[in-house]
């Protein structure tokens, strides 16, 4: 007898990571496929879409290849993937323009002209339009490389919905990514014309709206010839990573919370209205059409942790992360009162400044170099409760916390200290967006009720790693996070002239 699994599929920055889940959410076949990124000399942030494509294809041949599994056993595929990318489509199939990724601010003029000519946009998109939003880079683009832009046919939004079109030929995105976008009503989840003919967008560019269980299409023949699943294989529309994420985590219901440690970050929770805020918050819907998601985007977490890892024990050392935790691990608490602005890529949540800068300051001669590494971590941690606060006020509760950055104890227990609440780790945190996406096959093959059921019959059953905030550091935080929410106000004007 055949095993029947979805495979789902979550297209981040540094990895796409694949796995497939059968009908009672047991996983097999997890596995990553490296990406890398383009950086320009003036902050560009690049990727070339066909690496995503190639990722794709290499997960699916080793599930063939290496474990055995049969194509006829894979029921759907479905995604999830990194949003507020602009992904220009051409008729050059194999030689695609290269996608400009949400981390790139080229766009800053764009966005300030946007918002001088629709000061009111926020109040249709729910969002504000900053230089990472797609409507200004597709602007930027028609501006600055206007050959490129007279053969795009279409523009995406997310890596997935790349994949998507080259297994499908279908041009189709979900609310969740598009809300991100500067471009489609929140409330109707439909593209904004208004918007569209204020900045003579063509309508006709833009990708279908499909809700995240909808089906995009079925895998063409010469998708099958090339990644060996069945012609035929039904493919989901997916969601970006916000949402799958935020299913990933079981936050569903409103009190749920969450914390993504990735390359960057974000926090998120649920809740049944939108709440219009002016300080980099997202307003996302979520998986279950009726509910949405309010998310605080940062753009300085994993990047940052790996830049310090690379800077003070060296890029070259083999075990130079088991290192860094050792020597984080062993040091006081405060970092002998050291303290580190973490904005070293600007930052766009509690902050909103694309210019800030990341500082040391505290040095004395007491200072030594593991007080550097500590203090990294703890000015990441100091910027996550910043960010939390905006989003909740009430000190009670549990938060979820998932992401590449689970897998450093000393970072969790460090922020279980700053923010004085108990952290939960799922053991397989690392492939929770991956099962998040996993649950729209679930509704929609029926192996599941609601997204509800989803949560509470697979999720909540999953192992978690407790981390208990130390009642002595949270004393020593509180302290030194009252010093580090002065630090930027007080820097600012240094930096900028």
């Amino acid at each position: 007898m055949i095993h029947s699994y979805i495979a789902s599929f979550d297209i981040g920055t540094t990895a796409i990571k694949g796995i497939l889940i059968d009908q009672n959410a047991e996983t097999i076949g997890e596995l990553s496929y490296q990406l890398s990124t383009i950086h320009g000399i003036h902050g560009e942030m690049e990727q070339n879409p066909e690496d995503w494509w190639e990722g794709f294809v290499s997960i699916a041949k080793k599930w063939w290849n290496i474990l055995g599994i049969e194509p006829e056993s894979i029921k759907m595929i479905t995604f999830s993937g990194q949003m507020e990318d602009v992904i220009p489509v051409t008729n050059h199939i194999e030689q695609q323009p290269n996608a400009i990724l949400y981390s790139d601010y080229r766009a800053k003029n764009e966005a300030e002209m946007i918002n001088a000519l629709f000061p009111e946009l926020s109040l249709s998109i729910g969002n504000g339009v900053s230089p990472s939003s797609p409507l200004a880079k597709i602007i930027w683009i028609g501006q600055h490389q206007k050959n490129m832009d007279q053969q795009v046919h279409h523009f995406l939004f997310s890596s997935k919905d790349y994949v998507i079109y080259k297994l499908t030929n279908s041009i189709a995105s979900d609310p969740i990514t598009c809300a991100t976008t500067g471009m489609m009503n929140l409330i109707s989840k439909t593209w904004d014309r208004r918007i569209l003919t204020t900045f003579k967008m063509d309508f006709n560019r833009l990708p279908n709206i499909l809700f995240p269980d909808d089906i995009a299409g079925y895998v063409t023949k010469l998708a099958s010839e090339k990644t060996g699943f069945l012609e035929g294989t039904p493919v989901l529309c997916g969601c970006g990573d916000a949402g799958a994420t935020t299913m990933g985590a079981g936050a569903i219901r409103e009190g749920d919370s969450y914390i993504y440690l990735g390359t960057t970050g974000w926090i998120a929770v649920p809740l049944e209205l939108p709440v219009w805020r002016n300080v980099g918050v997202f307003n996302l819907p979520h998986l279950p059409k009726e509910k949405y998601i309010s998310i605080a985007p940062l753009l300085n977490v994993g990047n940052v942790h790996q830049w310090a890892v690379e800077s003070f024990i060296g890029p070259e050392i083999e075990n130079k992360y088991e290192m860094f935790e050792t020597l984080v691990d062993n040091t006081e608490a405060g970092a002998g009162g050291l303290l580190f602005l973490p904005y070293l890529h600007g930052e766009r949540c509690h902050i909103q400044d694309s210019d800030a800068k990341g500082a040391f300051w505290g040095i004395h001669p007491g200072i030594r170099k593991e007080h550097f590494l500590k203090s990294v971590i703890e000015g990441i941690c100091f910027s996550l409760r910043q960010t939390l606060e905006v989003l909740i006020s009430n000190k009670d509760g549990n938060i979820a916390l998932i992401g590449g950055g689970t897998k450093s104890n000393a970072w969790c227990q460090c922020l279980a200290d700053i923010l004085g609440k108990t952290i939960r780790v799922s053991i397989n945190s690392e492939f929770l967006p991956a099962i998040g996406a996993a649950s729209s096959a679930f509704v929609k093959l029926g192996w599941s009720r609601s997204y509800e059921d989803f949560v509470d019959c697979y999720l909540r059953r999953q192992e978690t790693k407790n981390y208990i905030p130390n009642a002595e550091n949270y004393m020593i935080y509180s302290d030194l996070y009252d010093q580090f929410t002065k630090l930027y106000p007080s820097l600012k004007n240094v930096y900028q002239h």
